[in-house]
């Protein structure tokens, strides 16, 4: 045989070797691989041949979530993706290797509820001299591991602003008809859109296991947190209320088994303490009949033929009753609206006549006066409120564009209008004291107005007025809840002295 034929042949079985080699291998390579891409975030961390085989393994290696949250089964982290896919070129991982790594970076979930509370239309409160919280959170999560607790905890909510006998009573139709006096619930409910679904939670959040917990949450919120009292002896709940920046209702809010402010307390009873924020409002609607005293007023009369310092008393005083038909409406425990029905006299009011001696006063005889129509209906008292101090009392009932008076005489030194206070009047009076009446109307109608121009066309700043002087009308302006006013007592200067409770000057 000739070389060159030799190398001919060689190099053919050369050529011919490789590329049985390669075709071979191209034809393994090309065998399709059915598998699950696992993606954490949007990232690939692996290929498995099961999902169903990584879920179990996942649950069978977390017994301790399932004791602690008392649950049959955990699933796979919320975060995690798994795509069937076919590939070519790619190794099936480990089951306990992508468990692995999903442990470390990305917690499990377990099956419950989510609660979405929609806070976007809701009303929301504020002092009447403080602003409102504009970064306050309108949609609030709650995770539930069974609906049941939330249900249940909703009612305990309910039943820290509503009586437990007529909250019964109401839900099952069997409320009294009022026949003199008293008060019928016409309706219950949960200003805010709650919205509920079963979902995977992440074990990472907070999950609420108990009805007792979940309450606490819901009517504290983000002050859940909440400190304890011990009671001492001798202690009783105004006392308790005030010395822990809470108003009597608040405590009792907050202390469901304590029924009223009258309520013994012994010593050694664990009391909680902290400041109300509740994470959705109840409403509740009532009708109230009730009998509200009419305070007699005083008439002075001069005699002149008597020397100064005469003084007889004419006619003895006699309070009045007037049976008054009210409906209001509370959110959270608090008097948002309310307005007067009907007002009818029961016993008539006998004013007071004194005669005193000398010539006739120029100025008044220096008596507080009431600063709005009767009747009216307190809607929020002096004290503690939602962990604040509210100056004044909030008086309502007598209706948008109602008068409001001059509670005695005085110089009016400012008129203006702040963004909580709205349009408000400040008077100094001869004694020394200063009086505030804050939310009035605009007299042209605009309670959502700002600047600081004349906006009541009863009075002047430098103006002297008498007690029972119009200066205003109620209205809505600024930080308010409804039609109202809120109404100061001051001995100096408002905010640089000392406030008072203003009933008790009447």
């Amino acid at each position: 045989m000739k070389i060159g034929s030799i190398f001919a042949i060689i190099f053919a079985s050369i050529v011919s070797f490789v590329g049985v080699s390669f075709t071979n291998n191209q034809t393994e390579n090309n065998i399709p691989i059915e598998g699950y891409r696992v993606y954490l975030d949007g990232k690939t961390i692996g290929l498995i041949e099961s999902k169903d085989e990584l879920e179990n393994y996942i649950d069978t290696q977390q017994e301790k979530l399932k004791e602690k949250y008392h649950v049959d089964k955990i699933y796979i982290p919320n975060e995690i993706d798994i795509v069937k896919e076919i590939t070519y070129d790619e190794k099936i991982d480990s089951i306990s290797s992508i468990y692995n790594k999903i442990n470390q970076i990305s917690p499990f979930t377990i099956r419950g509820y989510q609660i979405t509370i929609d806070k976007t239309n809701s009303t929301e409160y504020g002092n009447d001299d403080n602003e409102i919280d504009e970064n306050r959170e309108k949609i609030i999560k709650v995770n539930v591991i069974n609906k049941e607790i939330f249900e249940k905890a909703v009612e305990s909510v309910i039943l820290s602003f509503v009586d437990e006998d007529k909250y019964k009573a109401f839900v099952e139709d069997e409320q009294l008809k009022i026949e003199t006096t008293g008060e019928v619930i016409e309706n219950i409910y949960i200003e805010d859109k709650i919205t509920i679904k079963e979902t995977n939670i992440s074990t990472r959040e907070n999950i609420y296991m108990d009805v007792d917990t979940l309450t606490k949450y819901l009517i504290f919120g983000n002050n859940s947190s909440t400190d304890t009292y011990k009671v001492k002896s001798g202690d009783n709940i105004s006392e308790i209320a005030n010395d822990n920046n809470m108003s009597v209702n608040e405590l009792l809010i907050a202390n469901t088994n304590i029924k009223g402010e009258n309520s013994l307390l012994y010593e050694g009873q664990v009391l909680s303490i902290g400041t109300l924020d509740p994470v959705f409002s109840t409403v509740v609607e009532k009708h109230v009949v009730e009998d509200q005293v009419v305070k007699f007023k005083t008439t002075t009369k001069y005699d002149k033929t008597q020397q100064k310092g005469y003084l007889k008393v004419t006619q003895e005083g006699i309070n009045g009753v007037n049976r008054v038909t009210q409906k209001i409406k509370t959110i959270n425990g608090e008097i948002s609206q309310a307005y007067i029905v009907s007002s009818d006299e029961v016993v008539p009011v006998v004013n007071k006549v004194v005669v005193k001696g000398g010539k006739t006063a120029v100025r008044g005889d220096g008596q507080w006066v009431w600063p709005t129509k009767y009747p009216y209906i307190i809607s929020s008292h002096y004290g503690w409120r939602w962990g604040k101090l509210h100056k004044g009392v909030d008086i309502c009932g007598t209706g948008r564009g109602s008068p409001i008076y001059a509670a005695r005489d005085g110089v009016v030194v400012n008129m203006t209008y702040h963004k909580s206070l709205g349009y408000y009047v400040v008077i100094k009076h001869d004694n020394g004291y200063y009086t505030q009446y804050a939310h009035m109307q605009n007299t042209a109608g605009n309670d959502k107005a700002g600047g600081k121009g004349s906006y009541t066309k009863y009075i002047q700043i430098g103006q002297r007025v008498s007690a029972k002087t119009v200066i205003g009308e109620m209205g809505n302006s600024g930080n308010s809840f409804g039609v109202h006013l809120h109404f100061e007592i001051w001995n100096g200067k408002p905010y640089q002295s000392q406030c008072f409770n203003p009933l008790s000057f009447y």
